[in-house]
C-alpha cells in the first residue's frame, strides 16, 4: 500500500490508543531490551522505518558508529618514506598487515584517487584531497560509513601523489581501524518538506539499556513521534518537519551526535530553526518544559491553556540543550530549542530497571503529550 493510499491511523483518540498499543507490543514486549548495536535494536529501527515511510515522503536509516578509532597512525609509504596523509573518520581499515598498491586516478563520486592492490588488481583504498592547503579532517556518512579505507591529503601534497601515479610507483598501505558496534546501528529519519527550508527537528531516542525494555525511557515517546508523523502526513507545512528517532542516547548520545555532524557535512545545518527533544514523556501527565527562550516557553504555556488537558505542567527556565538536544547546541547562529520530559506518576522509579516494561507505561500520558507536540508542530510554523 502506498503512502498516499494508506489510511491515517491516528485520527481519533481510539485509533491513537490502538496504534500505540500495537507499536508498544512490537517494540517492547516482543523485542525486549533493545540497546543500540544489537539485533533487537536493528529490528526496532526497521519496524520504525516502515511506519515512518508509510506516512512521510522522505524516510531512511542513518547508519552510524558508537566508536571509531585508528590505534596506529595511517600510513602510505613509498620506498620507506611516508606520504603526508590523514584519514576520513568512519571508513573501514586494511588488514592488519596492509597491502602493496599502485595509486590510480579514478575521479569517482568526488574521489580523485584510488589505490589498486597489486595482488588483486582491485581498488582497495581511496585518497581524497582537502579543500585547504593542509590536511583537513573528513567525516563519512550514509553509504560511505565503513566503505574502503579513505586517506586524506592536502592541496600542497597532491602534486606528489600525481608524480607517484606518473611513475606507477608501488606504495605500502596500512590503515588499522577499530569500531563498534559490529552489528549495523541506525537512526531513523523522516522528513515532510515544507514551503520553506526553515526546519523544525523533533527528536526522541528509541534505544534501551541491556536490562530493560525501556517502555517509558524511551520507547513510548518514540511511538508518540511516529504518531506525529501519521498526523502530519497530509499537511502542507510552511517549515520543513523532520523526525529523528535516534539511537545510542543511552551510550553517549552517539546517534544524535552523528546526525548533527551529518547535517554539517551535508551543508544543511543552517536550515535548522527549532530543535524539540522529547525524553520520557510518560513518567506522568505533567509535561516538563525546559527552555531559556521566553517566546517558546510562552508558546508552550498558551498551548497548554488552549488544550485544557487538566494536567499540571512544569516550566523551567533553564537550558534546553540537554540529552540528545545537546548535540545541536550552536549548530548554527539562529537555532532555538525546547526540551520535554514529564512527571506525575510513580513510573520514574522504574527508570533504567527491568520494571520499565510496556505494562508500566501510563496510557493517559500518551494522548496529552501527543496533543501538545502536534499543536507545537503547527504553531511553530508561524514563528
Amino acid at each position: 500500500m502506498s503512502r498516499i493510499d494508506k489510511p491515517r491511523l491516528v485520527t481519533t483518540c481510539e485509533q491513537r490508543l490502538s496504534y500505540f498499543e500495537k507499536m508498544l507490543k512490537r517494540l517492547c514486549t516482543d523485542l525486549g531490551p533493545h540497546p543500540s548495536g544489537t539485533r533487537a535494536y536493528e529490528k526496532a529501527t526497521r519496524i520504525i522505518l516502515r511506519e515512518i515511510s508509510a506516512a512521510l515522503p522522505v524516510a531512511f536509516l542513518d547508519r552510524y558508529l558508537d566508536f571509531w578509532a585508528t590505534p596506529v597512525p595511517p600510513r602510505i609509504l613509498h620506498k620507506g618514506r611516508p606520504l603526508p596523509v590523514g584519514v576520513a573518520e568512519n571508513c573501514a581499515g586494511t588488514s592488519d598487515g596492509g597491502f602493496s598498491g599502485v595509486i590510480r586516478r579514478i575521479d569517482q563520486d568526488g574521489i580523485p584517487y584510488g589505490i589498486e592492490d597489486v595482488k588483486t588488481g582491485e581498488i582497495a583504498a581511496y585518497i581524497t584531497v582537502s579543500s585547504d592547503v593542509g590536511i583537513q579532517p573528513e567525516y563519512l556518512v550514509g553509504d560511505a560509513v565503513l566503505s574502503l579505507p579513505r586517506f586524506v591529503t592536502g592541496i600542497r601534497d597532491a602534486p606528489l601523489v600525481d608524480l607517484l601515479i606518473a611513475d606507477e610507483a608501488e606504495v605500502q598501505v596500512l590503515l588499522r581501524v577499530v569500531h563498534a558496534p559490529k552489528i549495523p546501528t541506525y537512526n531513523v529519519v523522516g522528513t515532510l518538506p515544507g514551503k520553506s527550508r526553515d526546519e523544525i527537528l523533533f527528536i526522541a531516542h528509541a534505544d534501551s539499556l541491556h536490562m530493560t525494555e525501556g517502555g517509558n525511557d524511551n520507547t513510548a515517546t518514540a511511538i508518540i513521534l511516529m504518531m506525529l508523523a501519521q498526523a502530519l502526513a497530509d499537511s502542507a507545512p510552511r517549515c520543513t518537519l523532520t523526525l529523528l528517532i535516534s539511537g545510542s542516547e543511552e551510550c553517549g548520545l552517539m546517534g544524535a551526535r552523528h546526525y548533527a555532524r551529518r547535517r554539517v557535512v551535508e551543508g544543511s545545518h543552517g536550515h535548522l530553526k527549532f530543535i524539540v527533544n522529547s525524553d520520557s514523556l510518560t513518567y506522568g501527565p505533567n509535561l516538563w518544559t525546559s527552555t531559556e527562550d521566553e517566546e517558546l516557553m510562552a508558546l508552550v504555556k498558551t498551548i497548554h491553556a488552549d488544550l485544557d488537558l487538566n494536567t499540571e505542567p512544569i516550566y523551567t527556565a533553564e537550558s534546553c540543550w540537554m540529552n540528545d538536544a545537546s548535540c545541536f547546541e550552536g549548530i548554527n547562529t539562529h537555532v532555538r530549542g525546547i526540551n520535554f520530559n514529564s512527571r506525575g506518576h510513580d513510573t520514574l522509579a522504574a527508570n533504567h530497571t527491568p520494571d520499565d516494561t510496556a505494562d508500566n507505561v501510563p496510557r493517559d500520558c500518551v494522548e496529552s503529550s501527543f496533543a501538545v507536540l502536534l499543536e507545537l508542530a503547527n504553531r511553530l510554523q508561524d514563528l
